[in-house]
């Protein structure tokens, strides 16, 4: 079982030595990567960072662990600028970047920073933003008409350290965003699921690979919001989510500030194997 480390990006958390002190000790206790909430405005306030900023600062600060996103509303931003946001962050850590991939959830957000749509347009959006960064990660130049993007001669140069792309792990539940999960997904990181519901849902994304062909096998992963004082507890959470397949397990790091650094050194030597 590998573990990943949950930081959120929300009031109380955002100073710059925390989040570097923090990191750094997952680094090295030997996490295997640190994902960032990535939100401009959430239900609790509008105290965030910008995620993609945060990785770019940590990218020159760490040398192994993992950094990405769980996850990042895919309709949030322009597809193409993000696919250059992520090829940077993946070219200045040297190959570490993990893509969270979401749809959106959270309509305040959007409608302070970007623009919301009907559920069935976001997936439709998403589908077509990830065909048109799959295909810009190749360094092509391409010209793209879509029902949401129209571009000429869009090109990214450099391309991605990691190939074909960075990893994309899916955070949803959705039946169609499943299916682009099970096409273009390298992990499922779903959260507040529990563990039978998981083997099921890991079963159903295998299920639509072997359907359309993908040889692939996506990879279970997990965001779990319980944050553990009691090792012994924590231990078995841990084994009923790895019996039921998962092989990244993710906590949220909601402790109080004062504990945040030291409890990865407890996590380390009282959970991890």
């Amino acid at each position: 079982m590998e573990h990943v480390l949950i930081y959120p990006v929300q009031k109380g958390y955002l100073d710059r030595d925390l989040i570097k002190d923090v990191v750094l000790a997952a680094e090295s206790e030997g996490f295997h990567s640190v994902l960032f909430w990535d939100h401009y405005l959430l239900p609790a306030g509008p105290d965030t960072l910008d995620a993609w900023s945060i990785l770019g600062y940590l990218s020159g600060l760490t040398s192994s662990i993992k950094l990405g996103t769980v996850v990042t509303p895919i309709p949030f931003r322009p597809p193409i600028q993000l696919a250059k946001i992520v090829t940077s962050v993946d070219v200045l850590s040297n190959g570490r970047t993990i893509l969270g991939v979401g749809a959106g959830w959270h309509r305040p957000e959007f409608d302070a920073f970007s623009q919301w749509r009907s559920p069935a347009e976001r997936v439709d959006f998403t589908a077509e933003a990830l065909d048109m960064m799959t295909k810009l990660w190749k360094g092509d130049k391409i010209d793209i008409q879509g029902k949401f993007h129209n571009f000429l001669g869009a090109q990214i140069v450099p391309s991605p350290v990691q190939k074909p792309h960075p990893p994309l792990w899916f955070g949803v539940r959705g039946r169609r965003m499943l299916g682009l999960a099970a096409r273009f997904g390298d992990a499922w990181i779903p959260t507040n699921i529990t563990p039978a519901d998981y083997s099921q849902g890991l079963r159903y994304l295998r299920s639509i690979q072997n359907d359309i062909g993908v040889d692939l096998e996506i990879k279970g992963a997990l965001q779990n919001f319980d944050v553990f004082t009691d090792a012994a507890a924590c231990r078995d959470a841990v084994k009923k989510y790895s019996d039921a397949g998962c092989q990244y397990y993710g906590s949220v790091w909601s402790y109080p500030r004062e504990e945040m650094v030291s409890r990865v050194s407890w996590f380390a030597n009282n959970v991890m194997e």
